[in-house]
């Protein structure tokens, strides 16, 4: 039969050709590109939080890193201080993004009267690391950095409240879960679990989910040690012990009616019309921060 070898050879060549893709993607999950000075400024027009009109100093801290067993691993951020305020809110970026990214909400918050720490977290931007985690690390971290915050600047963090942008939300949910001392968490386009993230990102980029997406995080969790079930938002954000606020868009990919229906028990929803993942802000600000000083003001009353 002369069809065999070649059969076997197509069979052959595809089967590499699965691996590689897999590898890939798991890379691709494990390492997203850093956003560089050069790619900040010509995606986001801007360097630093001063571009903005913001007062800022750079600030770095030095956590003790759970994926290594407890070396020193460095998290980069900008602290934003607003004088004499004893509330301080820290935002934490989505995939491949950065601080740099995500003080575009930054004079939100100050305007609500925060101070406002901006993170890298880890395997992004200016911080240390070599993966990300979806949060099984991270959490760790943030608490961490948390801890030093509050110790040198305890009259600046009286109240503490986290801040999570699309992964920056997974990680804020699974910090919180974490800790009893938060004022609040409000969360911006969270998908409820990772690995349904992954799945939405790779048909996004017209990758067989199923076949490439599924293994492809199997083998990102299997190198890191980490285990996004663990630390999904579905799962986290029962545990968090301080109120708990939701924004979302009705065209976000990673946030469907369906997903806000599984936190909507737990801390109340708001979606923005026409608006995808992470433009909720773009498209309503004046919305956008009325919720967000609102229900502030009822975690304070209610204090």
């Amino acid at each position: 039969m002369p069809w065999i070898v070649p059969a076997i050879i197509f069979l052959c060549g595809a089967l590499l050709t699965w691996m590689i893709g897999v590898v890939l993607f798991a890379l691709s999950l494990l390492r997203p590109p850093r956003m560089t000075d050069a790619k900040a400024l010509a995606v986001l027009g801007r360097l630093v939080p001063s571009d903005l009109g913001l007062a800022f100093e750079s600030i770095d801290f030095h956590v003790r890193d759970q994926a290594t067993g407890g070396a020193k691993l460095r998290i980069a951020g900008w602290w934003m201080p607003l004088p004499k305020s004893p509330r301080t809110v820290v935002i934490l970026h989505g995939f491949a993004d950065a601080k740099v990214g995500s003080i575009a909400w930054a004079p939100l918050w100050q305007q609500l009267g925060f101070n406002v720490l901006t993170l890298d977290l880890r395997g992004h931007g200016e911080s240390g690391g070599t993966y990300s985690t979806a949060g099984f690390y991270e959490r760790y971290d943030i608490s961490q950095v948390i801890d030093e915050l509050r110790a040198t600047r305890p009259e600046a963090t009286r109240q503490v409240v986290l801040f999570g942008l699309s992964l920056g939300a997974a990680v804020a949910s699974a910090t919180a879960a974490i800790r009893d001392d938060l004022s609040a968490v409000v969360l911006d386009s969270p998908f409820t679990d990772y690995r349904r993230a992954v799945r939405v990102h790779a048909r996004r980029r017209r990758l067989p989910g199923p076949f490439v997406a599924v293994p492809a995080l199997k083998l990102a969790e299997w190198i890191t040690g980490g285990d996004s079930d663990e630390v999904k938002p579905a799962a986290t954000i029962p545990q968090i012990r301080c109120p708990v606020l939701i924004l979302a868009g009705d065209e976000d990919p990673f946030c469907t009616p369906e997903d806000l229906e599984v936190f909507s028990p737990h801390a109340p929803v708001h979606v923005t019309l026409n608006s995808g993942h992470l433009y909720s802000y773009i498209n309503d600000p004046g919305k956008y921060k009325q919720l967000i000083a609102e229900f502030i003001e009822r975690v304070e009353s209610a204090v």
